[in-house]
C-alpha cells in the first residue's frame, strides 16, 4: 500500500480511489456504503474539463538561475536574465484541432505599447515559451479555427480592451463640426 501511494500523483482523484475501497469497507450500515458509492460516482462522472489553454507567468531575474541556490558557478549570474516569462500549454480534442487552429496572443507592456504574436497550432498539445525583455501589464491568448470562429480564450484578470482617446476626440468633433453654427436666441442692441 505505501508503494501505491508514492507512484499516485497527490490529488483528490488519487486520494478517493485509493481510500475509497477502505472507506467502504469500514462503513456499518449499507446506507452509508451506498452514499459513499453514489458521491464517488457523481463526483468521477461530472467531471468536465473545457478549457484547453494554460498560461504560466513568472519573472526573470537572477533567482530565476538554479546556480543562485545551490551555490555553483554560473556565467550567467555575470548577465542574468531579466525580464518576463509567458509559458502558453494547450491541449486540444481531435474534432477541435482538425479544423485547423491559430493562436493569438496579445501582450500589453506598461508603457501601453502591445505585440501581437501568432502562430499556427501543429500539435494538438504543446507548448509555447515567449520571453519579454520588458515587463507584462496583462496579456490575452485567443486561439481561433482557420473559419474565424474562437474556439479557446484565456485572459489575464486585469485584461480590458485598449480604449483610443485620439480616436474618439476625432470622432466627437467631425461631429461636432458638421453642425451648423445657431445664433443667439436674444439679440443685444
Amino acid at each position: 500500500m505505501r508503494l501505491l501511494e508514492k507512484i499516485t500523483p497527490i490529488t483528490l482523484w488519487g486520494f478517493i480511489i485509493i481510500r475509497l475501497p477502505f472507506f467502504l469497507g469500514h462503513c456499518k450500515l449499507k446506507a452509508y456504503r451506498l452514499f459513499a458509492l453514489y458521491f464517488t460516482l457523481t463526483l468521477l462522472l461530472s467531471g468536465c474539463y473545457k478549457n484547453h489553454l494554460y498560461v504560466q507567468q513568472m519573472s526573470l531575474d537572477h533567482d530565476y538561475l538554479a546556480s543562485t541556490h545551490v551555490g555553483t558557478p554560473d556565467p550567467r549570474q555575470d548577465d542574468p536574465p531579466l525580464g518576463q516569462r509567458l509559458l502558453v500549454s494547450w491541449k486540444f480534442p481531435g474534432n477541435i484541432f482538425n479544423q485547423g487552429l491559430k493562436l493569438v496572443m496579445v501582450a500589453r507592456f506598461w508603457d501601453q505599447s502591445e505585440e501581437v504574436i501568432e502562430q499556427i497550432l501543429e500539435r494538438s498539445w504543446s507548448y509555447l515559451e515567449l520571453y519579454f525583455p520588458s515587463k507584462l501589464l496583462t496579456y490575452k491568448v485567443e486561439v481561433f479555427n482557420f473559419e474565424g470562429d474562437k474556439v479557446g480564450l484565456w485572459e489575464h484578470h486585469f485584461w480590458t480592451q485598449l480604449i483610443d482617446i485620439d480616436l474618439e476626440k476625432e470622432s466627437k468633433s467631425s461631429s461636432v463640426s458638421s453642425q451648423p453654427m445657431q445664433e443667439s436666441v436674444i439679440e443685444t442692441p
